[in-house]
C-alpha cells in the first residue's frame, strides 16, 4: 500500500502543486482532510501520505477499489499551525469536478467558506467505530469513476 500515498506525492510534483498532494489538475475530485496527524514532525503536510493508522487503512481501500489515483487532489483544512487554508483560490485554481470533505473540521470550513462540499466521516472515526461497514467514501467515489 505505500507505493499508494507514493505515487500521490509524485503527482503533486510532477503536476506543480502548490501544497497539497495527487494531480493537481483540473476536474479531479478534491478530497479535504482536516489536518497532519503530527503537525510538528510533518512539515510538509501531506495529507494521508503514510501507511499507518487510518492512512494507511485509507489507501488500502481506495488500492482494492482500484480509485485511480491520477483523478483525486488531496489537502488539509487547517496547516499545521492550525491556521485555515484558503479553499475558495484552491477551488478557483484547480475547478475540480467533485469536492468531498472528510470530517466535521473539512466540512466547517468548506461552510465557512461557501464551498459545497459532500460530507463524509473522516477515516480514522469510521475505521475506529464503524470499520465492520464500508466506508461511504468510497460509494462517493464510485459515483464518479
Amino acid at each position: 500500500m505505500g507505493e499508494r500515498y507514493l505515487k500521490r506525492i509524485a503527482l503533486a510534483e510532477i503536476t506543480n502543486a502548490p501544497y497539497g498532494v495527487g494531480s493537481f489538475t483540473e476536474g479531479v475530485t478534491l478530497l479535504i482532510g482536516e489536518q497532519a496527524s503530527d503537525p510538528e514532525n510533518a512539515p510538509e503536510q501531506q495529507p494521508f501520505c503514510s501507511d499507518q493508522g487510518c492512512s494507511g487503512w485509507l489507501n488500502k481501500l481506495l488500492e482494492i477499489e482500484d480509485v485511480p489515483e491520477e483523478s483525486l487532489f488531496w489537502v488539509n483544512a487547517l496547516n499545521n499551525d492550525s491556521s485555515k487554508i484558503n479553499l475558495n483560490q484552491l477551488v478557483k485554481e484547480l475547478k475540480p469536478k467533485k469536492i468531498i470533505a472528510l470530517g466535521n473540521v473539512a466540512s466547517t470550513l468548506c461552510s465557512e467558506q461557501g464551498i459545497v462540499a459532500e460530507k463524509c466521516s473522516h477515516p480514522q472515526y469510521w475505521k475506529r467505530f464503524r470499520s465492520k461497514e464500508r466506508y461511504p467514501l468510497l460509494d462517493l467515489l464510485d459515483k464518479i469513476f
